[in-house]
């Protein structure tokens, strides 16, 4: 009976539990202890559907920060600063519905400081400073000037034919040889690199000494009648060139050549001194015995004096070999040469039988010469503006037509049949770029 007392009193306790209030008439009821999810307030299907009918707006493209650029350096980092701004308190929304419980809104965090470029004068950059190579300039042109040393030796033939019967062909030769020269010569070349041209030029002069003269003459069939000899004392040696062309460089060869036209002047003087007889084939007759001295050795007999202007058609070139090393020369055809040669027999200045009147009494005129002019050189740069070197150089004319013109009246013309002249020998130069 006890027990069942006691179970019937239990009984009746649960029926006794406390009931939860009754839920507010728009609050969903929720018989789980936990929190109470708000109701939708009226009309939120509406709005929803009216957001995703209307096409959202394209986001607004970020700003960059201003970048300073400074000389040439490329760009550099930005120097940002903040500005302080405020935020207002956020306020409750007082059109949101009411829920269960009480809300209180959370203060608003600060508005998030903008990034903003301050003005140049108040930005503090480093400036790094760095050696910058100067730049290479081209320039368009290029200007050499030197100077030459030229020791030559040298020849001069000459022969002519009077036509008269008895008499050899050739009637008269007159054989210059050994005749040593030193001359100084300063030269220059312009070139104009974009497009090519150049112009180039010499002038020189110095003084001949030494050789000897031979003279001889011929009865028909060349037989000597007469063989004399001279020493050469010199006199002076002239002389200049001017060209003008074009060249260019042939690719990956450093190499570079070109072609010119120009004139060239050569002028020489010789004096000879002294008369001596040397075998012939009349036994001496014309001139005397072999040996004989018909004049002392400080008697001047013969002057000479040929001049020649000749046209030059040429190429020329340049090879760099290694790095401050380079071969460089010329060759030049003189298809057309002038010439004058004044000779003069001093001894023969009177007017009587046999003279031929004052010096020069004898003219040699040809302007159907030709000849070749070469001249090759090693060099060496020193400094990229200086270079030196050494070389050679060979001129050469000749003539095989013309006349011979006798004074005093020089109305007796003779067939020219030979002129030739060389020189050549070795040349030491310097010379400045710039």
């Amino acid at each position: 009976m006890a027990i069942a007392a006691t179970v019937t009193a239990s009984m009746a306790s649960a029926a006794e539990w406390p009931r939860l209030p009754p839920d507010p008439p728009d609050v969903a009821t929720v018989w789980d202890p936990g929190p109470r999810w708000p109701t939708l307030p009226p009309g939120h299907d509406e709005t929803v559907a009216a957001a995703r009918a209307t096409p959202p707006q394209p986001a607004r493209p970020k700003t960059l920060p201003a970048v300073e650029t400074i000389g040439d350096l490329g760009p550099q980092w930005p120097r940002t600063e903040t500005v302080a701004t405020t935020a207002a308190t956020a306020a409750p929304d007082t059109d949101a519905p009411e829920t269960t419980g009480a809300f209180t809104p959370l203060p608003a965090a600060p508005a998030r400081r903008a990034a903003v470029t301050p003005p140049a004068a108040a930005v503090s950059v480093y400036r790094p400073t760095y050696p910058v190579p100067a730049a290479v300039v081209a320039r368009p042109f290029v200007i050499e000037v030197g100077g030459r040393y030229w020791y030559s030796g040298g020849k001069a033939d000459f022969g002519f034919r009077n036509g008269y019967p008895g008499y050899g062909d050739p009637t008269s030769t007159l054989d210059w040889r050994d005749t040593a020269g030193h001359a100084g010569e300063v030269f220059g070349r312009v070139d104009h690199r974009p497009t090519g041209f150049f112009v180039k030029g010499l002038i020189g002069a110095g003084t001949l000494g030494g050789g000897t003269i031979v003279d001889r003459d011929f009865f028909a069939g060349q037989v000597l009648f007469s063989d004399t000899s001279s020493d050469i004392r010199g006199d002076s040696l002239n002389y200049g060139i001017v060209d003008a062309g074009w060249s260019f460089d042939v690719p990956g060869a450093r190499f570079r050549v070109g072609g010119f036209v120009g004139w060239h002047y050569w002028r020489e003087s010789l004096t000879a001194y002294g008369l001596t007889c040397n075998p012939d084939q009349v036994g001496g007759v014309v001139c005397g015995p072999p040996g004989s001295v018909q004049a002392p050795s400080t008697t001047a007999v013969l002057a000479y004096e040929p001049t020649w202007q000749a046209l030059r058609l040429g190429i020329d070139g340049r090879w760099t070999f290694m790095p401050g090393w380079s071969v460089s020369g010329e060759v030049a055809y003189m298809p057309i040469a002038h010439l004058e040669n004044k000779d003069s027999h001093l001894l023969r200045q009177d007017f009587g039988p046999g003279g031929l009147g004052p010096a020069p009494n004898i003219i040699s005129r040809s302007s159907q010469g030709r000849g070749v002019a070469a001249e090759v050189f090693l060099n060496y740069a020193v400094t990229p503006a200086i270079e030196i070197g050494v070389g050679g150089r060979f001129w050469g004319l000749n003539a095989d037509t013309g006349t011979v013109a006798f004074g005093p009246s020089f109305a007796s013309r003779f067939d020219l049949t030979k002129f030739e002249q060389q020189r050549y020998g070795l040349l030491v130069q310097a010379k400045g770029r710039f």
